[in-house]
């Protein structure tokens, strides 16, 4: 799917949006997904390793997860710091990621926008072994970005950048989500 095709698909998962909520009947696909374990609000702890290689906690954030397209996808928001924080001098990072299954390549397609990344960054994600993995280009580098952990109440999360030299994966960015009792 081309760039153009996931900014039709962006707009028409957002605008059902300004619509009151209605019950929507999941797809067996994203019902037997692990997916739809996420379905929800989470509050977000998240670290970023520096230069030289130390964990640093981050601002956190909160990301809700949704269906959209009549139970046919999966939509998500991520802001951080949450809305319930001060905003930083550099003002909230917003973004938002639109999921849909391919059964042509049984696999997950994938569109990552962001207020601050201005792009659209396209992955694909496949389940295995109780872990969602995604695959793609993330800010121009080869990127794996892995679900895993994955409870009623939590999930862990990372990225990873592959090393063009090297060949191998290195984990530059981890997240754990708590489930959330409400929206923030």
């Amino acid at each position: 799917m081309n760039k153009y095709g996931f900014l039709w698909l962006f707009w028409m998962a957002v605008y059902p949006a300004y619509a009151v909520e209605q019950p929507v009947e999941l797809t067996d696909q994203l019902n037997n997904s692990l997916f739809r374990q996420l379905l929800g609000h989470w509050q977000i702890k998240d670290q970023t390793r520096d230069a030289s290689g130390q964990w640093l906690s981050g601002p956190g954030a909160s990301w809700h997860f949704y269906p959209i397209f009549n139970g046919h996808a999966i939509q998500d928001e991520w802001v951080s710091p949450p809305i319930n924080q001060p905003a930083p001098e550099k003002g909230r990072q917003y973004g938002t990621n639109i999921r849909i299954y391919n059964f042509g390549e049984h696999r997950w397609e994938m569109a990552w926008m962001s207020v601050k990344g201005q792009q659209i960054d396209t992955f694909q994600a496949t389940e295995h072994d109780q872990q969602i993995v995604m695959t793609g280009l993330f800010n121009g580098q080869p990127s794996r970005i892995t679900f895993f952990a994955i409870k009623a109440q939590s999930f862990q999360w990372k990225l990873e950048y592959r090393n063009q030299a090297t060949e191998q994966w290195q984990e530059v960015y981890r997240i754990q989500g708590i489930r959330a009792v409400k929206a923030p």
